[in-house]
């Protein structure tokens, strides 16, 4: 197994609101509500600034991830795969939802964040959001994320996002944050960094009060597709994902604060398999080559 520093992420090496004046937002969404303010203005009222969160995150008490939704379900296929052109000619949503995300999170506004899963669902679609951006903020790419002297590289590190009012990068925000911080091997079948090996994309964003049965049900997919997991019992061998070498140890850790003294991966995988379709703990493990092309409808 690999098991250097660099292996730490997938997304490296396969290792890796502002304050809104009411009147301004009736202006944007063509009400003349503007000119009610523009009368209190001039008589000495003003209306109240809303705060840096949106007006539906105000009204439901939470970070609202509607938008995040409206989009996977116009532009992603039921394969996945995305439809990077068009979102980039149609973008206006995408890019509200980003503002937010870029400016809110559980550090600035924790009371939009009340549970572990209201943090964990919004970092991941954070993740799944900014690199939406950083695909189309190359024209939208074409080919692969991945390209460059060193794979992975430009991409997931030497590539500034903003999330929760901070500047970092990709593979900081899954290593650091996302992956320390909650260690739950099951967002490995959540996180997808634009690729045909990521995880197939869902057409509805994670949500705090589905959240465990969603990552449940998304690594049940995962192992469950043959691309990811493929048996073969005639030769006592199974072949995996990369993503089982690169976060190795995220799956073994897993397994011993469960209990398990000596595991190994296919005890992980297991737990999401039929019972009539176990794997052999000690067959042989090898790992699939990663297809890093561009996740994109053709």
């Amino acid at each position: 197994m690999k098991s250097t520093a660099l292996n730490t992420s997938r997304r490296f090496v396969q290792t890796p609101l502002t304050m809104w004046r009411w009147g301004l937002t009736a202006l944007r969404e063509g009400t003349g509500v503007v000119l009610v303010t523009l009368c209190l203005t001039a008589t000495g009222f003003s209306l109240p600034a809303q705060s840096s969160t949106s007006s539906d995150n105000i009204q439901t008490g939470t970070f609202d991830h509607s938008r995040w939704t409206q989009i996977l379900t116009r532009f992603v296929d039921a394969n996945g795969l995305v439809d990077y052109q068009a979102l980039s000619q149609k973008r206006d949503e995408f890019d509200r939802y980003i503002r937010a995300i870029e400016t809110t999170g559980p550090m600035t506004h924790p009371h939009l964040f009340p549970t572990r899963d209201h943090q964990l669902a919004y970092y991941i679609n954070a993740y799944n959001a900014l690199v939406f951006k950083g695909v189309l903020s190359r024209g939208p790419e074409s080919t692969s994320v991945w390209s460059g002297l060193i794979s992975g590289l430009n991409f997931f590190v030497r590539m500034d996002i903003k999330i929760d009012g901070d500047n970092t990068n990709l593979k900081k925000l899954e290593d650091k944050l996302i992956r320390k911080k909650f260690r739950d091997p099951r967002i490995h079948a959540a996180l997808n960094c634009a690729s045909i090996s990521c995880p197939r994309l869902p057409q509805i964003a994670f949500a705090a009060d589905q959240l465990d049965q969603q990552l449940h049900d998304a690594m049940i997919e995962f192992v469950g597709s043959e691309a990811n997991v493929l048996i073969n019992r005639e030769l006592s061998r199974v072949s995996m994902s990369e993503i089982f070498d690169w976060f190795e140890e995220d799956f073994i850790d897993f397994e011993k604060e469960n209990g398990n003294q000596q595991p190994n991966l296919i005890d992980y995988i297991n737990r999401f398999l039929k019972s009539n379709n176990q794997i052999n703990r000690d067959f042989k493990i090898n790992f699939l080559e990663y297809d890093k092309k561009i996740n994109a409808q053709r």
